[in-house]
């Protein structure tokens, strides 16, 4: 059962990162946008300066979409004994960067061509 403190915790909705901090441990989560509006979900957790654990979530088709997946976990870490750390910045910001880049390089390397051209389907014997 969560404490009265974990339920009166307001999560923020701005698509700055989130900073939480349990025994040592530091999770943050960053969401990222790109020019379409697609958005991405980066989560990082460890205790030194390189993250010990990195996972994303998404794509998400709007950002709002992104902040409420954010609130969902947030709310989990909450529960988990996690507080929000509004006063520390983040520190895997260039992490996240190079993240999304990579994953933004896959998309377009992956990129497929839905046009139709018959010469494709009809063979000219």
């Amino acid at each position: 059962m969560s404490s009265p403190d974990q339920r009166c915790v307001l999560i923020p909705t701005s698509y700055d990162p989130l900073v939480l901090m349990r025994r040592g441990w530091r999770v943050e989560i960053h969401l990222r946008q790109d020019e379409s509006g697609i958005a991405t979900l980066l989560a990082y957790a460890g205790r030194t300066a390189t993250p010990e654990r990195v996972t994303h979530q998404g794509p998400f088709q709007r950002a709002g979409q992104a902040v409420g997946a954010r609130r969902a976990i947030v709310q989990q870490l909450l529960t988990n004994g996690y507080q929000l750390a509004s006063s520390e910045p983040p520190i895997w910001s260039l992490q996240a960067q190079r993240d999304i880049r990579a994953i933004r390089d896959l998309k377009q390397r992956s990129c497929v061509s839905y046009e139709f051209n018959p010469r494709d389907v009809f063979l000219d014997w």
